[in-house]
């Protein structure tokens, strides 16, 4: 990352939490342990004059969660078992009847790259649009390119275990699931 204003400054750049924008740390402040820029600084001393804390964030609910994951199994897995099917009759076909090979895995691998893309680009996927919920870093910030592909690896890994997956969900404050801890991410409801 390069400083937005200092374009020679790559060293210690970090980006504000409120627009997400790397600064360097000459370029940023710190309020209550996060940094803004000068544009945001001044929207954050407004706020935190008026009483709002916008570091506390609004968890989506187990439901929207589980909502939004069934409408992007559906877009992801429907195209994935037409391909499969279309494979497995071309197979039957030329009278072959040997193991498919590794397109048992194509559903999980296109819903991977799916969600880790839509992520990273929008902190959401289409069924997290539909459902208004948002994935975000623990202080609120957009995702990190990591976090977005961690946490749909996590997921995939995750995936045999789907229940197991989400119990943590019930029983934690910000309704993390393990893929969720294991990315550090939080599922918030969008605006």
């Amino acid at each position: 990352m390069i400083c937005q204003n200092h374009v020679d400054v790559a060293e210690g750049v970090r980006r504000c939490s409120r627009c997400g924008t790397p600064y360097c740390n000459d370029c940023l402040v710190e309020i209550q342990g996060y940094p803004y820029c000068a544009t945001c600084k001044t929207e954050q001393l407004l706020d935190v004059r008026s009483g709002v804390d916008a570091t506390v964030l609004d968890y989506a609910s187990i439901s929207r969660r589980f909502g939004a994951s069934f409408v992007d199994g559906l877009i992801t897995g429907v195209p994935a078992l037409i391909v499969i099917f279309s494979v497995v009759g071309m197979q039957s076909a030329a009278g072959s009847s040997g193991f498919m090979g590794g397109w048992f895995l194509l559903p999980s691998l296109i819903a991977m790259v799916y969600e880790a893309l839509m992520l990273k680009a929008k902190g959401q996927t289409l069924g997290k649009m539909a459902l208004k919920v948002k994935v975000v870093a623990p202080d609120g910030r957009a995702l990190s390119t990591g976090q977005a592909w961690g946490r749909a690896v996590g997921r995939v890994l995750l995936g045999f275990l789907y229940i197991v997956d989400y119990i943590p969900a019930f029983f934690t404050k910000e309704k993390t699931t393990l893929h969720d801890m294991f990315a550090k991410t939080r599922v918030v409801n969008a605006m």
